[in-house]
């Protein structure tokens, strides 16, 4: 088994983690008091309030963590390998946030996931092995940013006066961009770090764009959880993020597209059963459930 592949199993956990103990703390913020919070946007202030919260400042070393593996794993795997397995966050996000609640998963939600993940494993498995490091065009990073920055802004900018489901879906997808081409320029730093040492990663512009973006993806992350439940922000960062990062390698990095009836094929299910398990995870019956009470 590549090495990649366990750390990125350990990144996704303790992302996940992150998430779950950050949730929870966007939950105790004023901005969530607000009478007006289906359609304001959280602000400053509400990342000032969270920054006093210790159990977000917990999630936030956590997150610290989970980004450094996620390097590493970057390293040594290609990006359109590295993300997918990132999706299964959902196997420990969805159980983690209901840690201390009186609330139990549903069949379905676990239907949901195991099928995503399934999907998600069939396209690493249907492909040949990727190049780690294939070359960067520039350019095309240019534009990829430009585009995903206006599309993010967009989404958000739709997202007021919807349901709090809908809201957190939207802030979610606008994060899993930012986090796809976090992840773009997080191994293109690692990988200059590790080959010419420290000083060299500072001379090239991508080292300060990993900055921005990596910030920008924190705030909209911590707006999704603030705005909706944890389950719709999970779930479309989780959607949002392998996807845009698979196109971003084929764009930006020139991953070969799937080729080959048998390789075809395999992306198609894996496509089925990712996008079944995201239905399957907007239906009310994969909404959490009370817990059984205990038979005397």
């Amino acid at each position: 088994m590549p090495l990649f592949i366990p750390l990125a199993l350990l990144a996704a956990f303790l992302l996940a983690s992150s998430a779950a103990l950050q949730q929870r703390a966007a939950g105790r913020s004023r901005f969530v008091a607000r009478d007006d919070h289906d359609r304001a946007v959280p602000g400053f202030g509400h990342l000032l309030d969270l920054v006093r919260e210790p159990l977000w400042l917990v999630g936030w070393l956590t997150n610290l963590a989970g980004f450094l593996t996620q390097a590493l794993a970057l390293h040594l795997g290609s990006l359109a390998e590295v993300q997918p397995l990132m999706v299964t966050q959902l196997l420990f996000a969805l159980p983690l946030g209901l840690v201390g609640t009186r609330l139990r998963m549903a069949r379905t939600a676990w239907w949901a996931i195991a099928a995503i993940c399934a999907g998600l494993a069939l396209l690493l498995g249907v492909q040949d092995r990727l190049p780690t490091r294939p070359p960067l065009d520039q350019v095309r990073l240019m534009w990829a940013i430009i585009a995903i920055v206006a599309f993010a802004a967009m989404l958000v900018a739709a997202s007021r006066g919807r349901r709090p489901a809908a809201r957190a879906a939207l802030f979610g997808v606008a994060a899993g961009l930012f986090f796809a081409l976090s992840a773009l320029l997080l191994k293109q730093a690692t990988d200059e770090t590790l080959d010419n040492g420290f000083d060299a990663t500072v001379t090239h512009w991508f080292a300060y764009a990993l900055c921005g973006v990596t910030l920008t993806s924190l705030c909209l992350g911590q707006m999704a959880y603030a705005v909706g439940p944890l389950t719709a922000a999970v779930t479309a960062m989780n959607i949002t993020n392998p996807t845009a990062a698979y196109a971003l390698g084929v764009l930006v990095f020139g991953v070969p597209a799937p080729r080959g009836s048998g390789v075809i094929a395999g992306v198609a299910v894996s496509a089925v059963l990712v996008v079944g398990g995201v239905f399957l995870l907007s239906r009310a019956s994969a909404l959490p459930r009370p817990r059984r009470p205990p038979q005397p």
